[in-house]
């Protein structure tokens, strides 16, 4: 099998190629369904993004394994030639959707018409559903089909990245980006032969080894130029427990190392969030390897050598003992490749060296070589950016949300860490947990507000949120955020985000800028970016919790891409309920929803509309806006403009009320 593997060619194809010779195809029914999410998703936008800016002449998406098909005798449509995708369909599928999303030059891309109809460029078989979503799809009209979620959200997945990127002051040139794909991305196009055994070939792919990871070529290159050995050993112990994301960093070293965590935690006093257990050090955890390694390497020493000598600073405790860690099972929201850069940030600032130009996943190695390398890494260097990698990822795991299990679902959580003393027949032990419960909902919801509202691939309000924790063990973290926040969203400022939160960097509470909400006073409909409406999600969250009910205070801030108009933009005759023009796409009758709820809702009348939010909302709360929305029994162009009115006095009480409190703790006056 794998000799006649080796004889097949593989040729470059573009999107234009794939058009011009007529190809066409079909996912197998033994393929899973679509399963990229916004990581995925952003990742690869951003990635190609990048790539049209620069004008490069090719940018590389991989490789797509097919088998050609005989056409289908009883099918009417002979032309052409169609392939049963076997791998890389998520890419595949992928680009077709942006191509459904955005047109402009990729137009040809989605189909070809025939006598007989449209014909889709990428058939899913034996899936009715999916097939249904993008007929409807194609023809610019609404459908929600249980079938095809997957593919609903990410197509407002994509539409969304193009407000996102505005609101980044990074526009995209629809035009332009179309075309580059359309001629620019090229895919590695294998054949099998048609009598491929496929059980075989799927074990072949299964079991192709795993590349070397970019992070993992930048830990070898910055170990290298560490001299001694056991130095070498345990910065790199501290570096692999920093690179694991999947759980909580001191758990990945005591995976790595059996180091006895109890040794090095205290639990902090309840009202306090100080950071000065000494996991949280980088220097005392390096001598705390050191000596295990010492300890471990050492030869039996007799009890007043070890009494005597300074070299070993290990407890006998630390070694090989059985130590309980309770945790739930986390997901974090960036990965090690992102944290390495907003690390990289934070330490360029400290050293007083220019910003990097941008965070990208996939240009690790690339943004390292600009911003460090070229001028020389020394070893002191390399050592103070472990450090700085470990204290700043301790502090990431105590304050920054984590996707957290929660029954059937996942939900944004920060947990504490807590040092149990646990009592059995008269012996005393101690154990070291992650709290069950959430720990500072308010500053998980605001982190979740902006998780949601910015690039998954980028999350820049990190890297100042990062280096205030780093800076003030004895701060206010949850005041600081929502002021970072206030100023790098709600001022009207129209730099790049980069460059927006690197002046924080140099200086804590930079710039005092003017609140700016204007623009929600525009009419632009579904032109309004969603951090608007995920941010007011939050205010009226914390201004609304002395009058929540049970249903109210379990409210959390979920995915949600697509607008909904309140008073619908084609409304139904017999619906008396409803807006002028002059307000349909006012801020005032607008509300952030998931693409299958708008899709639902389409052009129902309102009272419909509001039946069903209510029937949906008895024991929680989807939407708080669309919550003080329905309680009105009847909606029209005077209620829209008072609730209007209503939110952005709200924004611009929240405001207030976060610059008062922050001139308030630095001593200063009104």
């Amino acid at each position: 099998m794998e000799s006649k593997l080796q004889q097949v060619e593989s040729t470059l194809v573009t999107l234009n190629d794939i058009v011009e010779q007529d190809y066409f195809f079909n996912i197998p029914i033994y393929q899973r369904l679509y399963v990229w999410g916004k990581n995925q998703i952003e990742t690869l936008l951003s990635d190609i993004w990048e790539a049209c800016k620069e004008e490069k002449d090719v940018f590389y998406l991989g490789g797509t394994l097919v088998i050609e098909r005989a056409m289908d005798r009883d099918s009417p449509i002979q032309e052409g030639r169609c392939f049963d995708l076997i791998d890389g369909q998520q890419r595949f599928t992928t680009l077709w959707l942006i191509s459904l999303a955005w047109q402009e030059a990729l137009k040809d891309y989605r189909y070809q018409k025939t006598n007989e109809g449209l014909r889709h460029r990428i058939h899913f078989a034996i899936r009715p559903g999916v097939k249904t979503f993008f007929d409807a799809a194609l023809a610019g009209r609404p459908t929600s089909l249980p079938e095809a979620r997957q593919l609903e959200d990410a197509m407002a997945i994509i539409e969304n990245f193009v407000s996102q990127k505005k609101q980044d002051s990074d526009p995209l040139d629809i035009p332009g980006l179309t075309r580059f794909i359309f001629e620019k991305v090229k895919l590695v196009f294998t054949q099998v032969p048609e009598n491929t055994d496929l059980n075989k070939l799927f074990e072949v792919i299964n079991n192709r080894g795993v590349q070397l990871q970019h992070h993992e070529i930048l830990k070898a290159r910055l170990l290298g130029k560490l001299t001694n050995t056991q130095e070498r050993e345990c910065y790199g112990q501290l570096w692999d427990a920093c690179s694991y994301m999947g759980d909580y960093v001191e758990k990945n070293l005591k995976l790595a190392t059996n180091i006895k965590l109890v040794n090095y935690f205290e639990n902090s006093p309840v009202d306090s969030d100080n950071n000065s257990e000494t996991l949280a050090s980088a220097p005392r955890m390096l001598q705390a390897l050191n000596g295990l390694l010492e300890a471990e390497d050492s030869s039996p020493l007799p009890l007043s050598a070890i009494l005597e000598s300074s070299d070993i600073d290990v407890s006998q405790s630390d070694l090989g003992n059985e130590e309980d860690y309770e945790s739930d099972k986390v997901r974090s929201i960036i990965t090690f490749p992102m944290l390495l850069q907003h690390v990289l940030r934070i330490w360029l600032a400290g050293e007083g060296r220019p910003d990097v130009a941008k965070i990208l996943d996939k240009d690790l190695i690339a943004i390292f070589e600009q911003s460090w390398f070229k001028n020389g890494a020394s070893e002191s260097e390399v050592k103070a950016f472990i450090e700085l990698l470990w204290e700043t990822r301790y502090l990431f795991d105590k304050y920054v949300i984590k996707w957290v299990e929660d029954e059937d679902d996942e939900v944004h959580a920060i947990r504490r860490l807590r040092k149990n003393k646990n009592t059995s027949n008269r012996n005393i032990s101690y154990s070291l947990s992650r709290d069950s419960t959430h720990s500072n909902v308010g500053f998980a919801l605001l982190q979740s507000m902006l998780y949601h509202s910015q690039q998954v691939t980028t999350q820049y309000w990190l890297t100042p949120l990062l280096k205030y924790l780093l800076d003030h063990p004895d701060g206010n973290p949850y005041l600081y955020l929502k002021y970072l926040d206030n100023q790098l969203f709600c001022t009207g400022r129209s730099d790049a985000l980069i460059e927006r939160t690197r002046k924080p960097l140099d200086e804590t509470y930079a710039l005092h800028r003017k609140r700016r909400f204007e623009d929600l006073e525009e009419n632009v409909g579904v032109g309004f970016a969603h951090y608007w409406f995920y941010k007011l999600e939050y205010i009226l969250w914390t201004q609304l919790k002395g009058e929540q009910d049970d249903r109210r205070r379990s409210f959390r801030i979920t995915a949600r891409n697509s607008v909904e108009h309140i008073s619908p933009q084609t409304p139904e005759l017999r619906d008396t309920n409803r807006v002028s023009d002059d307000v349909l796409d006012s801020f005032g009758n607008l509300a952030l929803v998931s693409r299958s709820i708008n899709s639902e809702y389409s052009n129902l009348p309102y009272n419909e509309k509001r039946q069903r939010f209510l029937n949906k909302n008895r024991s929680g709360v989807d939407s708080l806006k669309m919550a003080l929305i329905y309680e009105h029994t009847q909606w029209n162009d005077d209620l829209a403009r008072q609730h209007q009115n209503d939110m952005i006095d709200r924004f611009v009480s929240y405001y207030r009320s976060v610059r008062r409190e922050v001139r308030k703790l630095r001593g200063e006056s009104e």
